[in-house]
Parts: structure tokens; sequence; C-alpha cells
């Protein structure tokens, strides 16, 4: 992946409004297999280059935040990105990550980190999106769903059954968005029934969905 350029002196400005704005509005975005699979032990059960390359046109210039477990399944820091890790482990760190104990904290160094950043590198049809984002695993979007902090979500299915290559290991399954708290944006989304094109291991579709009564 190639990244984006860092900000220079003069763009200071932008980059506070950029964290002001609705850029600084939290998103979750994930991938699953047809039957609600994340992955299994930590470890991804599918290659979708395509898919890959969505997650990046989405995220780059932002801040995501993830559990330790998710930033080792990645295993460094991505280009263009800031990352924010929770864990518990006050001892831990690594290069490119900057460590959290709780959401609380995870939110406000992420919105601080947009500023950094500079202005949105994103094309015009990721623009509108937030610049902070939830990437995983299972239980740090399941908190974000219970304290009702996240306002957007962008959720790949992917056309594929993955529950046979979990081989025994612990399988993490993506949240399902209660239909009376989020609305599906047919606008942003693939028209029902249509899938992309075959990448890799199977074909894929996105999904868009908006907290209901969101800002």
């Amino acid at each position: 992946m190639s990244g984006a350029a860092g900000p220079g002196p003069d763009d200071a400005g932008d980059g506070v409004s950029a964290a002001a704005g609705p850029g600084a509005r939290l998103g979750m975005i994930w991938a699953r297999d047809r039957t609600g699979l994340l992955g299994a032990g930590g470890a991804m059960l599918w290659r979708v280059p395509a898919d890959f390359r969505h997650f990046k046109a989405t995220t780059l210039g932002g801040a995501l935040i993830m559990g330790r477990i998710t930033w080792e399944s990645i295993g460094s820091a991505l280009p263009g990105r800031r990352s924010i890790v929770l864990t518990r482990n006050r001892a831990w760190g690594a290069p490119g990550a900057t460590a959290v104990g709780g959401l609380e904290e995870a939110l406000r160094r992420g919105r601080e980190a947009l500023a950094a950043l500079g202005p949105d590198p994103r094309g015009e049809a990721h623009r509108g999106l937030p610049r902070l984002w939830v990437i995983g695993g299972a239980d740090v979007y399941g908190q974000v769903l219970d304290e009702d902090l996240a306002e957007w979500a962008v959720v790949s299915t992917l056309a594929l059954d993955a529950s046979d290559r979990v081989v025994g290991r612990a399988a993490a399954r993506a949240p399902e968005l209660d239909a009376g708290r989020w609305l599906w944006d047919p606008a942003a989304s693939d028209a029902p029934g249509r899938w992309r094109p075959v990448s890799g291991d199977a074909a894929w579709r996105v999904d868009h969905w908006a907290r209901r009564g969101r800002p």
C-alpha cells in the first residue's frame, strides 16, 4: 500500500477544521462472509484484494481504533493512517501504535490524530464518510454498539461460507445491526442482489448503514 503525504506547515488550519467537522464522526468498517464470520483465532479466513483496496480508499487519512489482536493480525501500522490500539496491558507498545486503555481515551486520541493528518486525502466518493474508524475486533464493535457511539457502518459481505476454514480456532462474528437503530443507505450501498466481480476468493458487495437520529 502506498501512504498519503503528511501535512505541511500550511495545512494546520485545514487539519483542525477536519478534526472538528463531519469527518470526526465515528464509523465502523468490517468484512464478513455470508454467515457473519469475521475471522478466527485473530486471522483472516479469505483473500479478496478488491475489498482490501476498498478498505484503504475508505480509511485513508483517518484514525483507526482497534483491539490488540486486530493490530497483531495486521502486523504493522497502515500507511497514511494513525493506529489507536485498545489494550489492558499498560506495558504494551509497538512502533506506529498509540496504546490506550479504553474507548473514551481512544476516541479522544483518534480525534487529536485527525488534526495531525491534515486535509482529507480521499477521493470524492469517500469524502462524506467519517475519518475516525473502528476496525475490529468483534469485542470492540460490540462495545461501540452497546454504548451507541458510532454513526456510520460500512459492511463488506463476501459471497462465500468460510466456516470450514475455522478448524478449531475461536471464531469471531460480525455484529448484527438493529434495524430499529440503523438505516440502510441505498444511495451509498450496492443494489440489492448485486455482487461485485470475483476478486481472489469471492465476489463481494458493500452496504452502508447510518445510525437513526444521528446529527
